[in-house]
Parts: structure tokens; sequence; C-alpha cells
């Protein structure tokens, strides 16, 4: 598996400087170092994490979201990665979700809430001059995963997100229009 920490340093415990100094800059934490040896012990056990390569972990409150490099997934069968989730999720208590990096934002954006679709992506330009993403979903989901996401984003991309959802009008019209009774 291909790590941003050597090898030898996760093995030992001991970071060398140039490992140090990424987990100084806050590139990599404590989690991911827990992470990756997990990935590294696990990889005797499971052989086709070898051609996979690590990014990233986010632990937020009910789920630890998994970064994998880009195009990495492909060579790992479903019934790996199913062993993969059961063995981490057993080691640390709480539900997995293994996504793969993508450069393209948006289509990151789309296999965080999947099955949820986007409906739109749009940057707002706010007034202290930061720049924030609003990304419109077909459905809702629990607030819980609504700011998990936006935590992974955040973490992941560096980017500030805001998850609106689109309003279903058409429900409402067939609500009001059922609550009429007719006239005879």
């Amino acid at each position: 598996m291909e790590l941003p920490i050597c090898i030898f340093d996760l093995k030992s415990g001991i970071l060398c400087p140039r490992c140090e100094e990424k987990v100084l800059r806050g590139l990599y934490d404590d989690l991911d170092i827990k992470i990756m040896k997990l990935l590294l012990e696990l990889e005797k056990e499971l052989p086709k994490l070898a051609k996979t390569g690590y990014v990233k972990t986010v632990d937020s409150t009910d789920t630890v979201y998994i970064i994998l490099k880009e195009d990495t997934l492909k060579y790992i069968d479903q019934e790996t990665v199913y062993a993969l989730k059961k063995k981490l999720r057993e080691k640390l208590g709480k539900k997995i979700k293994i996504i793969e990096d993508d450069k393209n934002l948006s289509r990151f954006i789309e296999k965080l809430v999947a099955p949820a679709r986007i409906i739109t992506i749009n940057k707002i330009w706010l007034p202290d001059g930061s720049e924030e993403m609003r990304v419109i979903l077909d459905r809702m989901k629990s607030l819980e995963t609504t700011s998990s996401i936006i935590e992974v984003v955040k973490k992941v991309k560096h980017v500030n997100l805001r998850i609106d959802f689109e309003k279903t009008g058409w429900l409402e019209k067939k609500v009001k229009v059922s609550e009429k009774k007719p006239t005879a």
C-alpha cells in the first residue's frame, strides 16, 4: 500500500524528520497514523490492498471516512472491501465508509453523499472575501450525516461547504389536493 508516512516509521512508532514535519504541519494526525498502521497490518490478510494508496481519514460522530487514492479501488473486489470495512469496524467500533479521492470536487462530493444525487453546485463569494461551495441535493439526509460530509470536504479538500436540499413543491400540491373533500 502506498502510504504518505514511511512504513519503517509506522512499524517502529518513531517518525523520521520528514514524516514528523507532515504531522506538525497538520497534514496528518494521530488518527491517520493509527489507520495507516491498521491498513499495513491488514495488508497481510488482504493482499489486494497493496495496490491502493492512502490519502486521509476523518472521524465524524457516527462514521469513520477513509479516503483512498484516486482510481485505486478498481484493483479491489467487493469482497475485499467488505472484509476491510468489517475488520476496521471491529477495531474502531464505528461505521466505516471507504471513498476514493477525486481531483474533481463535484465527483468527490457525489461519492460522499451517495445515494443522494447532486442537483447543482454553486460557488458563493462571501463579503469577507472567502469562498464557499453550496451543494443542493435531491433528498434529505440526516443532519448528522450532513455535518459529517461538510467536515470531510473541509479536511480533505480544504473547501467550506454548505448543503441544501431541493424543494419538493409537487409533494405539497399533492397533499393539498388530497385534503379537499369532494362535494356531492
